[in-house]
């Protein structure tokens, strides 16, 4: 097959045009910092890094729920345990009262500070977690517990707005693990039976106001009943946080892992791609010189031409 001057002439050309193509691609993975910018570079490292970055993305969104159920279970964990310390309080108080050598002023003055500890757990019954109320159960755009006052300028109840709030809201913190994350008001307040802890302080504040140390002291043992139902609630939402508290740990781990993946398959050996744009620009430059001694002009090629 003859090969002729001008053909020649195209086949150098197409070459130096071929190692400035190269160098332009090493320069660009030089800036950008990757060896993958598109699958057409590498269509089987694309597809790990497309995977890899699937996970990564599921990840996140559970470290996200993860997070945002800690927060919610950590307030509860705190709402509990000032329920505790009221109720503790209430209990020391209750054992005042039934002492029969109280006055009955001083069984008075213990019922006017039990009518504010009332308010202190209906505010916290009423707390709010972001834009909803945190023990509101599936209505959380409504304060779970309402109240109203006697003529005496204390409360005369507290109950339920919408019947009993026992929904607990649950969120995905992993693939097919679902973490309950709030509690609805009925879960820590109601007792069951009729009772709740609202009911066991009206009464006792009741009994303290009409002087009456037995009936103060008969509400003892359901205040107890009371304080073992809050530390139960209160230790599994503590085993909720602490398994929340593992998860996160354990997908943080994850997720740096995978980013670390798609890092060695999409990023640039910095020391290899100086050295493959030295050796291009080696090339290219050699391709100029050998091109330029083949494509000399003579008058034979212009005859030619």
């Amino acid at each position: 097959m003859r090969v002729t001057h001008h053909g020649l002439v195209e086949r150098v050309i197409a070459g130096i045009q071929n190692r400035a193509e190269q160098i332009g691609q090493a320069q660009q993975r030089m800036m950008t910092g990757l060896k993958v910018e598109k699958p057409s570079d590498d269509p089987a490292v694309a597809e790990q890094i497309l995977a890899l970055q699937c996970r990564i993305s599921r990840s996140e969104q559970y470290i996200r729920n993860i997070k945002n159920g800690l927060g919610s279970l950590r307030m509860t964990d705190d709402a509990l345990s000032r329920i505790n310390d009221i109720l503790v309080r209430v209990r020391a108080d209750a054992v005042e009262g039934s002492n029969q050598a109280l006055s009955s002023q001083g069984r008075r003055a213990l019922a006017e500070e039990l009518d504010q500890k009332l308010r202190e757990l209906l505010t916290i019954a009423n707390q709010r977690y972001g834009n909803r109320y945190l023990f509101g159960g599936s209505e959380t755009r409504q304060a779970p517990y309402q109240s109203a006052e006697g003529e005496d300028g204390w409360l005369s109840e507290i109950t339920p707005r919408s019947g009993e709030p026992t929904t607990q809201l649950e969120l995905i913190f992993d693939q097919g693990e679902r973490v309950k994350v709030s509690l609805g008001g009925a879960n820590i307040f109601n007792l069951g039976d009729g009772e709740d802890v609202f009911s066991i302080l009206f009464d006792m504040r009741q009994a303290l106001a009409d002087d009456d140390p037995e009936g103060v002291g008969g509400v003892l043992q359901r205040l107890d009943e009371a304080i073992d139902r809050i530390n139960t609630t209160n230790a599994m939402v503590g085993a909720r946080i602490n398994r929340a508290e593992t998860l996160l740990e354990r997908l943080t781990k994850l997720g740096h892992s995978l980013t670390g993946q798609v890092s060695d398959l999409a990023d640039v050996d910095i020391v290899e791609a100086v050295t493959h744009l030295n050796e291009e620009k080696v090339s290219y430059e050699l391709a100029l010189r050998t091109g330029a001694k083949v494509i000399q002009p003579s008058l034979v090629n212009f005859v030619y031409l």
